[in-house]
C-alpha cells in the first residue's frame, strides 16, 4: 500500500466519495476539483492502491463481515452489522430492518425488557420481528404525530401482535408544551409506571435522527425558538428524543427539559443499545451517537459503512457506560 500525505489522502477522499458513494461523473468531478478528467481518472486509481477505496463483492451474503467488524473497530463499539445497501430508501430501510430483527431476535431471553424507540427504521422493524420469547416490550418515548404507522404505540402493537410478549405503552407526548405540562405527564400513575422500568431495560433499540442536515421527523414536534436554539448549540444527532452535539455530547436545550423518553442515565445503564441506520447523508449524525457512548452496537449499509470509516476513528465516548462523566451529575428523572 503506497503512502500519501495528509492532504493528497483529503483530496483523494474526497474525490472518491464523490464518484463511488454520491455517483458523480470524472467530468463533473474534473469541473468541480479543476483538473482533466485523465487526472480525475488516475487519482481514482491512486485511491484504490492505497487503500483509501476498497470494493467489496458480496453477492451471495448481504452481510459484509470484514466490513462489519472494521466498522466496529472504528466506531469504538461492541459489534456492527453491516448489509448490502438496497437500491432506494424503503429498500435500504427493509434490509437494515430484516438483520436487526434477527439481532434481536438473537438477544432477546425470557423475562427480558426490550425497549423500542418511534420512526420509519422502527416501523419496518415491526413488520419483520416475530416469535419473540415471553419478554415485555416497552416503547422508549412519548408518542409522537398523527401517523399511527410510525407511531411508538402502533411499532410495540405489531411486534406484540406476532409474538408472546406483554407490551407497555406510553400515553404521553415526546414533547410537552411546557415544562409544568411534561411534569403533569410524568406525575400521572400509569405514565410514571411506564417510565420508571426503563431503568430496568436490558435492551434498547433505536432509529437515529440527522439535525443537520437535516433528516428526521423530530423537527417537525418542537417549536420555531426550538429548532433555533438547538441548531445554535450546534445538534447534530437525535436519538429517542436526545440531541447529540457533532461531539457526542447531549445538548442541553429548553426542548430537552420537556421531553418525555427514556433519559440518558437509563441508556447507558442498559447492556444492549442497537441502532439501526442508514444512508450516507445521515453518517455525521451516527458518528456522532457513536461518540456519545450511548449505543453498544449498529446495524447499517456498506455505503454509509465507507463513509463513517473516511471519517476520523472513535478514541473515547463522552460518556461512560460504568461510570458518569467526570464533572457531569447523573440525568435524574423527574417524578
Amino acid at each position: 500500500m503506497g503512502r500519501v500525505d495528509e492532504d493528497e489522502r483529503r483530496l483523494l477522499s474526497a474525490l472518491a466519495r464523490r464518484y463511488y458513494l454520491e455517483d458523480a461523473a470524472k467530468t463533473d468531478l474534473a469541473r468541480e476539483f479543476s483538473m482533466s478528467r485523465f487526472r480525475v481518472a488516475r487519482l481514482l486509481q491512486q485511491a484504490r492502491e492505497t487503500g483509501i477505496v476498497t470494493i467489496e463483492i458480496n453477492d451471495l451474503d448481504e452481510r459484509r463481515g470484514d466490513l462489519s467488524r472494521d466498522l466496529a473497530d472504528h466506531l469504538g463499539l461492541d459489534d456492527c452489522v453491516v448489509v448490502k445497501a438496497g437500491e432506494n430508501e424503503q429498500d435500504n430501510r427493509s434490509r437494515l430492518a430484516r438483520v436487526a430483527a434477527v439481532a434481536i431476535r438473537d438477544r432477546v431471553r425470557d423475562g427480558d425488557l426490550l425497549g423500542l424507540s418511534w420512526g420509519r427504521t422502527l416501523a419496518a422493524i415491526a413488520e419483520e420481528l416475530a416469535d419473540l420469547p415471553p419478554c415485555t416490550i416497552i416503547q422508549l418515548t412519548g408518542t409522537v404525530g398523527s401517523d399511527l404507522r410510525q407511531s411508538p404505540v402502533d411499532v410495540i402493537r405489531r411486534i406484540a401482535g406476532r409474538s408472546n410478549v406483554d407490551a407497555v405503552a406510553v400515553f404521553a407526548p415526546l414533547f410537552a408544551a411546557t415544562e409544568d405540562a411534561a411534569q403533569t405527564f410524568r406525575s400521572d400513575p400509569a405514565i410514571r409506571g411506564a417510565l420508571e422500568r426503563y431503568a430496568a431495560l436490558s435492551h434498547a433499540v433505536l432509529a437515529v435522527g440527522s439535525w443537520d442536515p437535516p433528516i428526521t421527523q423530530v423537527d417537525t414536534l418542537v417549536t420555531d425558538a426550538d429548532r433555533a436554539e438547538l441548531t445554535r448549540k450546534g445538534t447534530l444527532a437525535e436519538v429517542a428524543g436526545i440531541f447529540l452535539a457533532e461531539d457526542g455530547s447531549p445538548v442541553d436545550a429548553a426542548a430537552s427539559r420537556r421531553r418525555i423518553s427514556v433519559s440518558v442515565d437509563e441508556l447507558l445503564a442498559t447492556p444492549w443499545v442497537l441502532a439501526v441506520a442508514g444512508s450516507v447523508e445521515k453518517a455525521p449524525a451516527i458518528a456522532a451517537t457513536a461518540r456519545s457512548g450511548l449505543i453498544t452496537s449498529l446495524v447499517t449499509d456498506d455505503r454509509t459503512a465507507v463513509a463513517l470509516l473516511g471519517d476520523p476513528p472513535v478514541t473515547s465516548h463522552v460518556l461512560d457506560r460504568r461510570v458518569p462523566p467526570a464533572g457531569r451529575p447523573l440525568e435524574r428523572r423527574t417524578s
